[in-house]
């Protein structure tokens, strides 16, 4: 079925044929009525044959007149302007049919789209097009990718939320229950509890964290902020932590950072980044902390460990929510990674993960 546009391109089209046949037969025609029909006095003649008058209806050269049509009836127009018609109809259907199929094609691509079918892709319909319709068509898909990635990723992210509360809320149930069992172990079950809704307090502060971020809503104004300063702070205190689990904390300090930031969010992904690579290194190792100022006038922030180290398939899924990595047998949410990249990502800075040589991982921040 033809739409609406098809038959706007068309009588566009139709129109412009037929104007153009106009006028080119009003030239013509002008033309044709304003031309001689002999030649004019003392104007040369191209023809330099001399003259015959051997027939009695010979004109001034001595040609014989073309023969009479039947009936002496001049020349009809009505084949050739019918048969421009016909050439301008078909034409018009064409070029119309042309340019408003990608456009159906679109408008089908939507529709799908609505209905939640978000693995619709319209590029391999217009995909002999090089044209701007064929990149709208480039960019809707590039947009039902996103949608689709972004849906996914809620869709995953909602299930691990329901794994990660299912976890302490069924513990709070088992102590519940062994304390109405035995209420002598009363004293032991609150401490069960306390302990299972720290857990829960924490694990919904990060998801509200967490959900600001990727919002891009998180209630704060920037200001001139000390990266160095702030970053010094989160070490010492780390280093403390580190060194009563058997484990140590270098810093390579570097002159002053300023930046326009957020100091709460910045604070959240250092010390997220920080206190990982403290859980993760081995016992009596040392995680060194450096900064680097490149020539570019960036800060790269290096937080090296001595542990496991991930595959080289999950570097960039340790960024995920809840990802644990192959193996993982640390307690945690796995959420740390995940606020402090979206964190820098606020202040238009990036984080990346590589192995180090000889073992452990190096996450590098670039604000």
């Amino acid at each position: 079925m033809m739409g609406r546009l098809f038959w706007k391109f068309f009588f566009a089209f139709l129109a412009s044929f037929v104007t153009a046949g106009v006028g080119v037969g009003v030239v013509i025609s002008l033309h044709h009525d304003r031309s001689p029909l002999m030649m004019q006095p003392g104007l040369p003649s191209m023809d330099r044959s001399p003259p015959m008058f051997d027939h009695p209806l010979a004109d001034y050269r001595g040609r014989p007149p073309l023969p009479p049509l039947p009936d002496g009836q001049p020349p009809s127009l009505l084949l050739p302007i019918s048969t421009a018609l016909i050439v301008s109809l078909l034409a018009s259907a064409l070029l119309a049919w042309y340019f408003a199929k990608p456009i159906r094609h679109l408008r089908w691509a939507f529709r799908a789209l609505a209905d939640g079918r978000l693995d619709t892709r319209v590029q391999p319909l217009i995909a002999g097009r090089r044209d701007e319709i064929a990149d709208l068509g480039r960019d809707f898909d590039h947009m039902a990718q996103r949608l689709e990635q972004t849906v996914e990723s809620q869709r995953r992210l909602l299930h691990d939320v329901s794994h990660e509360l299912r976890s302490p809320l069924a513990r709070l149930q088992v102590a519940v229950g062994l304390a109405r069992q035995d209420p002598g172990r009363v004293a032991a079950t609150f401490d069960r509890v306390e302990t299972e809704v720290g857990r829960l307090d924490r694990l919904v502060g990060e998801l509200l964290t967490l959900s600001r971020l990727e919002a891009g809503n998180d209630g704060q104004g920037k200001a001139p902020l000390d990266v160095i300063e702030l970053l010094a702070g989160i070490v010492e205190d780390a280093r403390f932590e580190a060194q009563a689990n058997g484990r140590d904390l270098a810093w390579q300090e570097s002159a002053e950072y300023v930046i326009d930031g957020r100091e709460e969010l910045l604070q959240r992904a250092f010390d997220n980044v920080v206190r990982n690579a403290i859980k993760f290194t081995q016992p009596g190792t040392t995680v060194s902390v450096s900064t680097l100022r490149a020539v570019d006038g960036r800060l790269h922030i290096r937080v090296c460990d001595h542990g496991p180290g991930v595959l080289p398939s999950e570097l960039e899924a340790i960024f995920q929510p809840f990802h644990r990595g192959a193996g993982a047998a640390v307690d945690g949410f796995g959420l740390g990674l995940a606020i402090a990249r979206r964190a820098i990502q606020a202040h238009d800075g990036s984080v990346v993960a590589a192995n180090r040589d000889g073992g452990g991982l190096c996450v590098e921040i670039i604000l």
